[in-house]
This record gives structure tokens, C-alpha cells and sequence, in this order.
């Protein structure tokens, strides 16, 4: 377990990230529902949010990653950038170009701006990373 030192260190060395209130009520849920079936994702989620700065969506700025929005990133040594909209569990198909939010990538890129890169360590100790590129738009 990470003591509250180690957990401190490594907000602060974690990019800030912005929220958008009317969503955070949905994440919180969806955070508490995945505790279930993904213990590590849904712990992951609720360390960004408890850390996440909240603003109305009218105030987010066109840069930062939220809920619907399509996103271009790089994750980890591919090197090549990928292009997906964070979407909520449920409505994330197959093949359908999306990216979910009970996903590790999906927890990391939210919240996120242009240009900034977040790591994290995988349930098996591994390190994963990914640098958002462009927030290329979103569904409301």
C-alpha cells in the first residue's frame, strides 16, 4: 500500500487536470461502481478526481480532455499517435473508436491538456504513459 507520503509525492509530480462540474457527480459513480469489478481503475479514478480541479464545462478550456471529447495521443513506446473519444462505460462498443473511462488510458487522459504527459503503474507493477496531443473536440 502507498503510504500518505509516497501518495502526496506523486500528486505533485502528477500535471494538474481540470474536471467539469456538471460531470463529476457521473465519474464519482462510475468510480464507485467499477470498485467492484476493477478495483485498480476505479481507485485510480477516484485519486484524479479527489485531485482534479472543478470548473463549469461553459469554463473548460478547448484544450483539456473531458467526457465526449476525441483526443490524439501517444501511448507509451508506440510512438504513433492514436486517435479516440473518452466515453463512459456504457457506451463504449467494440471497434468503435472510443476509449473508456474503466480503462487505465481512459482514467489518465481525463482531465488532461495539450502537450501534457501522465504516468501511472499498472496493477502488476509496470509503468504505462501517454501524452495527450490534441483535444480535437467535443460532444456535449
Amino acid at each position: 500500500m502507498e503510504t500518505a507520503k509516497q501518495a502526496a509525492a506523486t500528486a505533485s509530480s502528477l500535471p494538474p487536470l481540470i474536471v467539469a462540474e456538471e460531470q463529476f457527480d457521473d465519474l464519482s459513480g462510475i468510480a464507485e461502481r467499477l470498485s467492484r469489478v476493477l478495483p485498480e481503475v476505479s481507485g485510480f479514478l477516484e485519486r484524479e478526481l479527489a485531485r482534479a480541479k472543478l470548473m463549469p464545462m461553459a469554463q473548460v478550456p478547448g484544450d483539456v480532455v473531458t467526457m465526449n471529447a476525441t483526443v490524439e495521443f501517444i501511448f507509451g513506446m508506440k510512438g504513433r499517435p492514436e486517435r479516440l473519444k473518452l466515453v463512459y462505460p456504457a457506451r463504449t462498443m467494440p471497434e468503435s473508436g472510443c476509449i473508456s473511462l474503466a480503462s487505465p488510458a481512459g482514467v489518465a487522459l481525463l482531465g488532461m491538456r495539450e502537450g501534457e504527459t501522465i504516468s501511472w503503474s499498472t496493477r502488476y507493477g509496470d509503468m504505462r504513459w501517454l501524452k495527450v496531443v490534441k483535444v480535437c473536440g467535443r460532444d456535449v
